[in-house]
């Protein structure tokens, strides 16, 4: 479905639990071109449970997959119109989350950006159809997320040739939209992963919470997982956007699918990872991606509107020069 990602957290238990602990129930499963994973504590058999979440899972394939063409988001590509889109409640819901995350953060993330990563994309697959400046501008000049509205189970283009994509913020809702299906369940004890973004509500044990870690690049790029800083996850959301993944070089410069949606190109501010923390994954998902392209400075100026979201945490890496990372932390648990 969606072929991503480019953040990647390790769940640590913490010592100490009390005998006997609670048992954690697991599965994982493919998704979104990557995988899931869900951990939880409850007498729901896995079974059930599983069916629960690979029904959301496959709802959200139907709503959102850019490898399929009957999928809602396809549907919406392609019609070339401004007349409304009738749409479902979980595509207009999502849409309209993405729209308010562009606005808060004056399109550094813009769900309308869908004409510049299939540039991205044609490069990936082939380095010689690398875009030039012109085909960058014609691609930038479809992306405005205020172009965009939605409204009464409708969705309308302002310009009939503009695109979405939704995958900077899809894996995050999917993690949502589960949690609410497992506490309809009785579940109220979990840990769920979606292509690497995390959500975890209450704890493993009693005192005992869901540890996580956000990877260290380095360790990433020889092909390990080693976690730079790890912390407890209680009723929150972790998500990271990185560019150290899915960057290919052309005619010797470094291009990457993180783009400023204002410039066509890609990030070239020294933030080589950005995480964040939120109650909602689809917040901290998209967020991620704003935050690479905003850069520590701007993140923080940018602090008093994005916290309509509620409570946030923000951690951005960039090289130090010595083979380590300055941590630019905003919000972030010490």
């Amino acid at each position: 479905m969606f072929v991503r990602r480019w953040s990647l957290f390790a769940a640590l238990c913490l010592s100490g639990c009390q005998d006997p602990a609670p048992k954690v129930l697991a599965f994982s499963g493919p998704t979104m071109g990557s995988s899931y994973e869900i951990k939880y504590v409850g007498e729901r058999q896995v079974p059930q449970v599983r069916a629960v979440v690979e029904a959301e899972l496959a709802a959200f394939d139907l709503a959102f997959s850019n490898w399929r063409e009957d999928s809602e988001i396809a549907r919406f590509n392609r019609h070339a119109s401004t007349e409304p889109f009738a749409c479902s409640p979980r595509f207009a819901a999502v849409l309209q989350l993405a729209l308010d995350v562009a606005a808060a953060t004056d399109g550094a993330y813009d769900p309308t950006v869908k004409p510049l990563s299939a540039l991205y994309r044609r490069a990936k697959r082939d380095p010689s159809a690398a875009p030039d400046e012109a085909a960058l501008a014609a691609a930038k000049a479809r992306v405005d997320f205020r172009a965009v509205t939605v409204r009464e189970g409708s969705v309308r283009k302002q310009r009939s040739d503009v695109e979405i994509d939704l995958d900077g913020i899809v894996a995050g809702a999917a993690a949502d939209s589960i949690a609410g299906r497992l506490t309809e369940l009785g579940i109220t004890s979990f840990f769920l992963q979606i292509t690497g973004e995390i959500l975890a509500h209450g704890e493993k044990a009693p005192g005992v919470p869901w540890l996580v870690g956000v990877v260290d690049p380095s360790s990433d790029i020889v092909g390990g997982e080693l976690p730079l800083t790890s912390l407890p996850l209680v009723d929150r959301a972790l998500c990271t956007s990185g560019d150290y993944r899915n960057a290919i070089t052309v005619a010797g410069h470094r291009m990457h699918h993180v783009f400023d949606p204002r410039t066509g190109h890609s990030t070239d501010n020294g933030v080589v990872s950005a995480s964040v923390l939120a109650e909602s994954a689809a917040v901290a998902d998209a967020l991620g991606t704003a935050l690479m392209v905003l850069g520590p400075e701007r993140a923080r100026a940018a602090l008093p509107r994005l916290q309509r979201f509620g409570p946030l945490g923000m951690l951005l890496l960039r090289a130090d020069g010595d083979g380590g990372w300055l941590q630019d932390r905003v919000g972030w648990p010490e």
